[in-house]
């Protein structure tokens, strides 16, 4: 690329093709933060970067829907943990998996080094949110599945799955109807749409539950009065929202115990 401009030229040119991860490859880092900045803006999708070192996330250290990986590398190995790390988790469906603790990667990702890679060693990465690949209990694994600002992916992952495939549903229930009423019956009719992806969402994982035990989301259809009448003339509906709580994980476990003599 010539320059920032032409990478994220290139960018747009398939960025609503249906990937839910770019990641850079032979791309000069100084060209990193524009890119950064631009997927910010469109608040879906996830850039996920190999970085060389800590400090190279400082243009873009609070951006959202950037997540940082790092390991030592070789002369065998590239620094590829994040396209590892996609690839050990990409046969499952959306909602069903953390990022975090993540294993058994593909053998071109090389972890940190199992003897010289401390624990206080760790204490930079999680400090930046930048995710590696190292030894805990002697079983190498991915921490701490977080974009650079802290949120966890797979939160992310969630969030884009709901936007992509409610708009694929919407279009496919204009598709197959002759035509919607404007009325509670067609608004219904888009409001369950939208329900059911939710719902795909829950049984893969991704949604928590209210103290009822049913879903913790909540679609909402306002009804055509409450539409403004250019929407109306014009045959948009602009009266469907949603809001949701995401499924909690764990990703650490303490244990504390005591012997009874």
């Amino acid at each position: 690329m010539a320059d920032s401009n032409n990478l994220i030229s290139a960018v747009k040119k398939f960025y609503n093709s249906g990937d839910e991860y770019l990641i850079p490859v032979g791309i000069n880092k100084d060209k990193i933060p524009a890119l950064s900045n631009y997927i910010e803006a469109q608040n879906t999708g996830i850039l996920l970067v190999d970085v060389d070192n800590i400090s190279d996330t400082a243009p873009y250290a609070s951006n959202e829907n950037t997540a940082a990986f790092k390991t030592n590398t070789d002369d065998t190995h590239a620094n590829v943990l994040s396209s590892g790390s996609v690839g050990g988790v990409s046969a499952l469906p959306i909602g069903s998996f953390d990022l975090a603790n993540t294993s058994g990667l593909d053998s071109s990702v090389l972890p940190q080094d199992q003897l010289s890679f401390q624990q206080d060693q760790l204490t930079p990465y999680t400090e930046g949110n930048i995710n590696t690949y190292y030894y805990a209990q002697g079983m190498p694994i991915v921490r701490d599945g977080k974009t650079l600002s802290g949120d966890y992916i797979d939160m992310l992952l969630g969030r884009d799955f709901i936007i992509k495939h409610s708009n694929k549903k919407l279009t496919e229930i204009m598709v197959k109807n002759p035509k919607i009423s404007y009325d509670n019956t067609g608004i219904n009719l888009l409001k369950s749409g939208v329900e059911s992806v939710f719902d795909q969402l829950y049984r893969n994982g991704g949604v928590g539950e209210k103290a009822n035990g049913k879903p913790d989301y909540d679609v909402t259809a306002l009804p055509r009065e409450d539409m403004k009448d250019v929407d109306v003339s014009q045959r948009i509906y602009r009266g469907l929202s949603w809001k949701y709580h995401p499924a909690d994980a764990i990703d650490d476990a303490y244990i504390s115990g005591e012997i009874d003599l």
